[in-house]
């Protein structure tokens, strides 16, 4: 059982910080209650040409500035007097790189698993991934953002605890985030500078974050596929047998789908948008030319040809999950979710000759775990980020 909540009630804040924008939140965590947002606020980063880097990655730290400074100016006019205990990131693409990996020992004879054993095999594998994130990205020093033990089996037995016990074949599964120094830097300094040298920090990953809402959520579904759509970014993983089996991203995302489609139209973006935003409207029975389908019919296939391209790097026809999960976000995304459910005349989503099931999950879905999550609409990611640390709180 934790201690963490034998204190009074406290504030954190919980940024999710992601290709095109980050989301911050003040949120109340107790013992025995659900987790309450007080305040929540969404910043666009304006600059999202990712190949400048530098810029890139500046623009999203002055974003972070104005996101804390406006959330702290709203908690003084709504009389809050709480100080705020700490502060909590959830970085995801293209700020972090997650890889995961199965480590297994076997031996002619027992042997003890302790940290000294564990160690000495991760920080082996770590090094190589740096060089290899150097070799592929460019950058140089990737550093460890997160590491953590997702599953342990002992002689092909699942394991929750296991240290101290002996055995002659250990399987470990190992989630690592990697972060550039530049981006780990600015943060740690951004804290230290502008808020203050004691104050607590915690970086997580985006990915972990969804990871253990679907395990603990869909405990009966083993095997699955989540895809997350940025607005310039599309991340996928694979779960088999509840471990993360396979990570990969790709740069097209939402904005790329409505620059594909709006460039076989004549129309401007203003008119394009305010036709996907009415064909989504079930208020509305449009022609069919007005259907948001219809609309980004090229987009769509765009970013389906580059799912199904990059599929194949962490999976194949032998290993693919027929289950596919999405966090609608946008218009975009909504109209998305209904292209890929459709199973009208044979028109089943497919991925390596596979049938998939779409589950859409809603935003209601984390709002039943929140308190006052239906006040704050259109934050789904930053819900369950708040959802997996009040989890990891009462631990």
């Amino acid at each position: 059982m934790s201690f963490f909540f034998k204190n009074k009630p406290f504030l954190s804040f919980v940024f999710d910080i992601r290709d095109s924008s980050i989301s911050v939140s003040a949120v109340k965590f107790e013992n025995d209650k659900k987790p309450e947002i007080i305040l929540c606020q969404n910043f666009e980063i304006q600059y999202q040409d990712s190949q400048d880097y530098s810029k890139y990655s500046s623009l999203m730290i002055k974003t972070l500035d104005d996101s804390v400074s406006s959330l702290k100016k709203s908690l003084i006019k709504i009389g809050n007097k709480e100080k705020i205990k700490d502060y909590r990131f959830f970085i995801g693409s293209p700020w972090t790189v997650s890889q995961s990996k199965t480590i297994k020992i076997i031996k002619d004879r027992p042997f003890e698993i302790n940290n000294a054993l564990l160690s000495k095999i991760i920080v082996g594998e770590e090094l190589l991934a740096e060089k290899e994130l150097e070799t592929e990205t460019q950058l140089k020093d990737w550093k460890v953002m997160l590491e953590k033990i997702i599953q342990s089996k002992i002689n092909g037995y699942k394991v929750d605890n296991i240290f101290g016990k002996k055995t002659m074949n250990l399987a470990v599964e190992i989630f690592v985030s990697f972060i550039p120094y530049e981006i780990k830097n600015k943060l740690s300094t951004y804290i230290s500078e502008k808020i203050g040298r004691h104050t607590k920090e915690q970086d997580n990953s985006s990915i972990l974050s969804s990871y253990t809402f679907f395990r603990d959520m869909y405990s009966n579904k083993n095997d699955f596929i989540y895809v997350d759509i940025g607005k310039i970014i599309t991340d996928i993983y694979v779960v088999r047998d509840d471990i993360i089996f396979g990570i990969a991203s790709f740069p097209f995302g939402e904005e790329d789908m409505i620059q594909t489609s709006l460039s076989k139209t004549n129309l401007s973006r203003d008119v394009f948008m305010s036709y996907l935003c009415i064909g989504n409207d079930k208020k509305f029975d449009l022609t069919s030319h007005n259907n948001g389908e219809d609309m980004l019919k090229f987009g769509f296939e765009a970013w389906m040809n580059k799912l199904k391209d990059v599929l194949p790097k962490i999976c194949t026809e032998m290993n693919i999950p027929n289950n596919l999960f999405i966090v609608p976000n946008s218009v975009v995304s909504e109209i998305l979710v209904k292209v890929l459910s459709n199973k009208e005349d044979g028109k089943q989503f497919e991925l390596l000759e596979s049938k998939i099931e779409i589950t859409s999950i809603v935003e209601g879905v984390f709002d039943s775990l929140i308190l006052n999550g239906k006040v704050f609409p259109n934050e789904p990611h930053i819900k369950m980020d708040v959802i997996f640390l009040d989890k990891m709180l009462k631990l």
